[in-house]
């Protein structure tokens, strides 16, 4: 039982580690490969999704889908922000401030 946990520990810490050097070099395909395997070590290892009822495995699959729900509103943010120009003036000499 702790010889699993130690295993699944040091494989999430040698991923953590090689997600810090990947990030360093730009690699970011990398980095999502390596963030996946950390999490299907997390529900392999140490939830043992595939030991679990049936209805577990129901709960598990909807709360990934529900992360994935919520990380695309997430981004959704940044994909749709626009850049407005300004007249260039600081904001003291906005006209509706008042001085």
């Amino acid at each position: 039982m702790m010889g699993r946990i130690f295993l699944c520990w040091s494989m999430l810490l040698l991923l953590l580690a090689g997600e810090i050097v990947a990030t360093q070099s730009g690699l970011d395909r990398m980095i999502c490969a390596l963030a996946v395997l950390m999490v299907l070590i997390i529900v392999i290892g140490f939830m043992k999704i595939f030991q679990a009822p049936s209805l577990a495995i129901i709960f598990a699959v909807a709360g990934l889908f529900w992360l994935g729900v919520l990380l695309m509103l997430g981004s959704l943010d940044s994909f749709t922000r626009t850049s407005f120009f300004t007249s260039g003036l600081p904001v003291s000499h906005w006209p509706w401030q008042s001085v």
